[in-house]
């Protein structure tokens, strides 16, 4: 597939979720690092291992990589970085050089009869809305929308300890807004962060199946 199909299959596969950006310790060992068999302050995959948290805000945090989707994802940031770059047509290029990205946060989507929700769970473990870090997920300030929307996207079901404490967290908000009501809850992406001082340069969103969601 050339770049320009590839581009426009990601970009279609994508919208529902730059739509809703626009309108808007999880229970894991090694929560410290990246991947258990690499020393911190080295690398995998291009992937930095977290070094001190300290230096950087709770939600650029790393989460460790150790479950198979997560390597999965890690595997798959080269491309979707050179694809999403290139989705940036007329735009600055980011200063991205020696920067490794960091694995900071699950996108998580929920669904319940006819409406989806959307969540982001950082290495804390807390829920919060989509795009919206600035307050934990409760039934007052979750975003829903027709789940239609998001019926093209590639999912995953959560495998590791690490992307089942994610799902629970969003599980946990839904029961609070949908009383019982039943979900089925999904892996729906992997949020890397090209962090430089402590600020992101670039924010790089990849869902299961390796393509972008979002890059910016």
């Amino acid at each position: 597939m050339g770049a320009a199909a590839y581009g426009e299959v990601a970009m279609r596969r994508s919208a529902w979720v730059v739509t809703v950006g626009l309108v808007a310790c999880l229970a894991l060992a090694g929560c410290g690092g990246s991947s258990s068999s690499t020393a911190p302050g080295e690398s995998k995959h291009g992937v930095s291992d977290a070094a001190s948290s300290a230096d950087v805000p709770e939600e650029y945090t790393a989460i460790a990589t150790d479950g198979a989707n997560e390597k999965a994802a890690v595997a798959a940031v080269p491309e979707a970085l050179k694809a999403g770059l290139e989705m940036r047509v007329g735009q600055p290029e980011p200063d991205i050089a020696g920067i490794d990205p960091t694995f900071t946060a699950y996108l998580v989507s929920a669904v319940t009869d006819n409406t989806a929700v959307l969540f982001e769970v950082h290495a804390d473990g807390v829920a919060h809305p989509l795009y919206n870090v600035a307050a934990p997920a409760d039934a007052s300030n979750i975003m829903k929308q027709d789940a239609s929307l998001n019926s093209g996207a590639a999912l995953a079901d959560p495998a590791s300890d690490a992307e089942k404490a994610a799902a629970s967290a969003a599980e946990a908000v839904m029961k609070t807004a949908f009383p019982g009501k039943t979900f089925t809850v999904k892996i729906m992406g992997y949020r890397f962060e090209y962090l430089k001082d402590g600020a992101s340069v670039l924010r790089l969103e990849v869902n299961p199946d390796g393509g972008v969601i979002s890059v910016g």
